[in-house]
């Protein structure tokens, strides 16, 4: 049951990164090209995930030592996640000529079960510290 309750706040969490997420590449795609725009909204999206997913969804206190790492570790996830979700969006907005919104929805989709499964297996796959015997 608690995978249960970590996933339905990992999408709660993962749609307000998505609606920072695509606001901001909505706004960069009339100053930057396609990729770079999509990549911009993806990394501010990507810290206000982490920020509000590290202790409300994944439930690791804010300890100064071990946060930078687990931010870099997250990170790093995300690497791999914004890889695959330009590749997504530019598929779909360039060979597909689907609009953004809908390239961005698909992509984000993809992206979310990449992200969330990938930190619950390899980044949060320990109790936090405060819940350890």
């Amino acid at each position: 049951m608690k995978i249960a309750k970590t996933a339905v706040r990992y999408v709660v969490v993962g749609f307000a990164s998505f609606l920072i997420d695509f606001s901001l590449t909505w706004i960069s795609i009339h100053f930057f090209p396609l990729l770079a725009a999509n990549t911009l909204g993806f990394v501010v999206a990507n810290g206000a995930n982490f920020l509000m997913g590290h202790e409300w969804v994944f439930g690791h206190p804010w300890e100064r030592k071990r946060l930078l790492k687990m931010y870099f570790s997250v990170f790093g996830v995300s690497v791999v996640g914004l890889v695959i979700n330009n590749f997504i969006v530019w598929g779909l907005v360039v060979y597909a000529e689907t609009s953004l919104l809908l390239a961005k929805v698909a992509a984000t989709a993809v992206v979310m079960g990449w992200n969330f499964l990938a930190r619950l297996i390899w980044i949060y796959n320990n109790p936090p510290v405060k819940d350890r015997a």
